[in-house]
């Protein structure tokens, strides 16, 4: 079995902790902070880039790759959003029925970030299929991550799997194959490329959101308002937020064993953090737990929410390595 490297697994890692948390702060409080609005680019772009440093491109297999996404991505995907429906819909109050949970779960809406992730890997996987030339690949991503703009901007009705969030999300894939490639050019001096993406990436946000108030980078792509200055500004956002999260954890020791966990199996707690949150949110509030909903209790119930996704990806791992794609694995 090919080793893992230990940064993609910490990358995931703290992006994962960075999207609980978020969660943990917009269903308890019913806010977004300041410290949420800072990792918004960031905490999910990573792994778009990461499954792009991780694609092959000599000997890349399309029969083997496609084979992977279904078994790691879409089974998972359809046997999670199934498990999680009805306690999810209980704690939203929203409607549930047996069509709304079809037209959710197998039109892609019900996880946002895992449709657009297969949809990204497998248009890449066909485009790898016909060439092996990193420019024409280059050149097709962003052709695609256009038409993904322009389906945002024009769109009139909702995209099923999010296709158009999947073909913007080309270019992060792409731009992991080419550090990948440029690796050993690109990794130098990771302290100081993190310090400069960090002070760049504050410039950025301070003067927009604190000194001018525009808000430019964080605007919601969204049909009517795809701007050539909002898509600018948030991709080099995301940009600085990949560049400076890949430098900082290139400088962590091999061997943080929880990062490493966490990032190895980051979609189980991916799937399970939101139904987990709001079963736990609903509990608390039924016994009138007076604490829920202030600002320093989310940081409890973020390690509690941790801790209990930790004890269920144990379980699964150890007993049925089957519900994450693992079929005739151990783990």
């Amino acid at each position: 079995m090919k080793e893992r490297v230990s940064w993609l697994d910490y990358g995931k890692c703290i992006c994962m902790l960075m999207v609980i948390y978020s969660h943990t702060v917009i269903y308890s409080t019913g806010r977004i902070n300041d410290f949420l609005l800072l990792m918004l680019p960031t905490r999910l772009l990573v792994f778009f880039f990461i499954s792009g440093y991780l694609t092959k491109v000599e000997g890349f297999d399309f029969k083997k790759t496609i084979t992977s996404i279904g078994k790691k991505l879409l089974f998972p995907y359809f046997l999670f959003t199934l498990i999680i429906y009805l306690p999810k819909h209980l704690a939203h109050g929203t409607d549930i029925s047996l069509q709304n949970m079809l037209y959710e779960i197998l039109g892609g809406f019900a996880s946002w970030f895992v449709a657009a992730l297969a949809v990204s890997k497998i248009t890449l996987a066909v485009c790898l299929k016909y060439t092996k030339n990193l420019l024409t690949i280059g050149a097709v991503c962003l052709g695609l991550a256009v038409v993904g703009f322009l389906i945002t901007e024009y769109a009139t009705f909702p995209v099923p799997w999010y296709a158009h969030y999947g073909l913007i999300s080309l270019i992060y894939l792409y731009a992991g194959m080419l550090y990948k490639k440029y690796e050993a050019i690109l990794s130098k001096k990771p302290l100081w490329q993190a310090l400069l993406a960090l002070l760049l990436y504050a410039v950025c946000v301070g003067y927009d959101y604190y000194v001018a108030k525009t808000s430019t980078f964080f605007y919601k792509m969204q049909a009517g308002d795809v701007t050539l200055l909002g898509v600018s500004a948030f991709l080099l956002l995301s940009f600085l937020g990949i560049w400076m999260t890949v430098s900082l954890v290139k400088l962590l020791p091999s061997n943080i064993k929880w990062m490493l966990y966490i990032g190895k199996n980051s979609l189980t707690y991916y799937y399970l953090n939101t139904g987990l949150l709001l079963v736990l949110i609903a509990g608390l509030r039924y016994v009138g737990f007076p604490y829920l909903g202030t600002n320093w209790f989310t940081i409890p119930l973020f390690l509690l929410v941790v801790g209990v996704l930790t004890v269920i990806s144990n379980l699964i791992l150890r007993f049925a390595p089957w519900m994450v794609g693992n079929f005739g694995n151990k783990k």
